[in-house]
């Protein structure tokens, strides 16, 4: 367990880091000192000791671990929550493991979800969003939780494969098979008519957002250069009323955007 000097900056976000693996813990802590706005007050590397540290310290933001996913984590982060914002970074490969890992981290008291990809941008904003107590996740983890999403709504493809069928001509079998459910016509318009708002190549790149695809991914998949996929990105966001691309690939599937109305 390690303590740091404290710094006279009182505007700095406060940081304490969890983990069994010091040299997870070193990562980290390189990525975060990079970043202006944040002081790393201490380092954990059990449960117990990042709840001691935390009371002592009083830290902004708790980022923990989950290597070894032991039981004990789950119930440091509840109470760990009590007194800081707790941001969970995991490192499941499994998409049904990663799934329960995200949502066991949030149920037990995790403002924010970030996975081991992901680049210190992404965790630049996650962490000044927690601080603000919202929730936020990285694109990673927004990818896991779409997908879940999908399959529990009965799906076996991608969200990309869908959106690419739903921009085929009519007449080229453009409806994706799905539950029955989905055979209802108009069942979501009455949520949203977006779809009259973004072009094509607005949704095709809106769906490879949220497959976790990063600018250059996206602008290698589409031919295009990243600077037209910022620029994309940035009118799908205006136009959606958004300011993160990860708040308008999860909410394009839970308000069924990418179902074909009839």
């Amino acid at each position: 367990m390690t303590i740091r000097g404290q710094s006279n900056e009182s505007c700095q976000i406060r940081v304490l880091i969890a983990d069994a693996s010091p040299l997870f813990r070193s990562g980290i802590r390189q990525n975060i000192e990079g970043q202006q706005g944040f002081e790393i007050i201490g380092e954990a590397e059990t449960p117990e000791d990042a709840i001691a540290l935390a009371r002592e310290t009083q830290p902004k933001v708790v980022i923990v671990g989950l290597s070894g996913h032991h039981g004990k984590t789950w119930e440091a982060i509840a109470d760990l929550a009590e007194c800081s914002c707790v941001l969970v970074i995991t490192g499941a490969n499994h998409p049904s493991e990663a799934g329960r890992y995200v949502l066991k981290a949030f149920l037990s008291g995790a403002l924010g979800c970030v996975d081991r990809l992901a680049d210190g941008e992404e965790l630049n904003y996650v962490m000044r969003s927690v601080a603000s107590g919202k929730l936020a996740v990285s694109s990673g983890v927004a990818k896991v939780l779409v997908d879940e999403l999908f399959r529990l709504r009965g799906f076996d493809v991608t969200m990309a494969e869908y959106a690419a069928s739903i921009l085929r001509l009519p007449g080229e079998g453009s409806r994706m098979p799905g539950p029955e459910s989905h055979e209802e016509p108009g069942r979501f318009a009455e949520k949203w008519d977006g779809r009259d708002k973004l072009t094509a190549r607005e949704i095709e790149v809106l769906a490879l957002v949220a497959e976790g695809e990063s600018n250059r991914d996206i602008a290698a998949r589409l031919m295009i250069s990243e600077k037209t996929v910022k620029n994309h990105i940035s009118s799908i966001l205006r136009k959606l009323g958004m300011s993160r691309r990860t708040e308008a690939a999860v909410w394009a599937v839970t308000t069924g955007f990418f179902v074909r109305q009839a």
